[in-house]
């Protein structure tokens, strides 16, 4: 079976799903299996892989996620390859491909919580009409958890079906030396403790009310705890900052909107507790990583959050509610549960993970075989 699989955002530069997608594919390359694979990467990404497998082949393309060209050029360049399967890491399929595909839907957030630089109404418009019709064209949707699929099934009118529940995948950070770490807190001033939050710095992050919860931490209980903010930066939104500043947090709070992993690793390594205070959350995909870590965990009570911890796995608090965080903060920090502790995260490795999706793929392969043109080892520049 010849399958594509969409790599136009590859690697940690494009987040979490990027890292997914790299593992994803060094994994299949592993896997001494029979199927051929395409893959398909944007410009940038193209230069940088490696090729390792007879059995893969990548093609160049400028058709961005999102763009002009993913509509016009990308379903040509998927038909000229003869597919039997594609692969899309997000919910874009072009109006015009009409090839079997699966689909991988992390999140909603673009459907409830649109990016602000979508300022026209045209613009979150045409979003939500992709998300719409690669829901509804794609033959399997992988999502992450039971609640995602309820709120897909909600929001489409699609086949329960089709749906298939894949637990997220723990992209561990591999731990760092403790010298190391302590050089890098210490030219970081973070001499202090601190809590930690590592994600996306967006609206329904609800960092603004994080924000107004610490410094009550800091005022009526008077912890001295500093605050470490890990994500790439909505530069449309201007709240956080706004926030920081006429709070008088600026020498407490710490934004790093680009990190290299190692120092992500630090910082998870010698964090005192990890908080997630957001709006929404597609599945438990935020708190894996510092649950492997065995941190503390304040998280707001997202129904996803509390099936994958349980009800007393984390100090749940409503997100709206800054006292009830700024409380969740306080248990979280005075708990004597002991860092450390170790949980069961086999259902979230790769090799967990890379096993269910090709399992799915077996579903697609046909009955008889047919024999295949060969596939050439050779990178492809369209």
């Amino acid at each position: 079976m010849r399958i594509g699989i969409d790599c136009r955002a590859y690697g940690p530069s494009h987040g979490y799903m990027g890292r997914y997608i790299e593992h994803l594919v060094s994994c299949l390359i592993e896997n001494e299996g029979t199927d051929e694979y395409v893959l398909f990467f944007w410009e940038r990404e193209w230069s940088d892989f490696t090729m390792k497998s007879p059995r893969f082949r990548t093609v160049k393309t400028s058709a961005k996620i999102g763009g002009l060209r993913e509509q016009i050029l990308f379903p040509y360049e998927l038909s000229k390859e003869k597919l039997d399967l594609m692969l899309f890491s997000s919910p874009n399929i072009p109006l015009f491909y009409f090839g079997k595909s699966i689909i991988i839907l992390s999140d909603l957030v673009s459907y409830f919580y649109p990016e602000k630089r979508l300022k026209w109404i045209w613009m979150r418009y045409w979003q939500s009409l992709i998300l719409r019709q690669s829901i509804q064209k794609s033959s399997s949707i992988i999502v992450f958890s039971e609640v995602l699929k309820r709120d897909i099934i909600e929001i489409s009118d699609t086949h329960e079906e089709k749906i298939r529940i894949i637990p997220p995948m723990c992209l561990d950070i591999i731990p760092q030396s403790e010298t190391e770490a302590k050089q890098f807190l210490s030219k970081e001033w973070l001499d202090r403790e601190y809590i930690l939050s590592v994600w996306e710095l967006r609206e329904y992050k609800n960092i603004p009310r994080l924000l107004q919860a610490y410094s009550l931490l800091l005022k009526e209980d008077n912890i001295d705890i500093d605050l470490v903010l890990v994500g790439k930066e909505d530069s449309t939104y201007h709240e956080i900052r706004s926030t920081l500043i006429s709070l008088g947090l600026q020498s407490r709070v710490h934004i790093y909107n680009v990190l290299d992993e190692d120092k992500i690793g630090y910082l998870y390594q010698n964090a005192s507790l990890y908080i997630l205070p957001s709006l929404y959350e597609g599945s438990e995909e935020a708190v894996l990583t510092p649950l492997s870590y065995g941190l503390p965990i304040a998280s707001s009570s997202l129904p996803c959050i509390i099936a994958a911890l349980g009800k007393n796995g984390a100090t749940f608090f409503r997100p709206m509610s800054i006292p009830e965080m700024k409380e969740a903060l306080r248990k979280s920090f005075s708990s004597s549960s002991p860092k450390g502790g170790k949980t069961d995260m086999s259902m979230y490795s790769l090799s967990s993970v890379s096993a269910k999706i090709l399992d799915i793929f077996s579903l697609y392969r046909k009955d008889t075989d047919t024999e295949m043109p060969p596939i050439s080892e050779e990178k492809t520049n369209l």
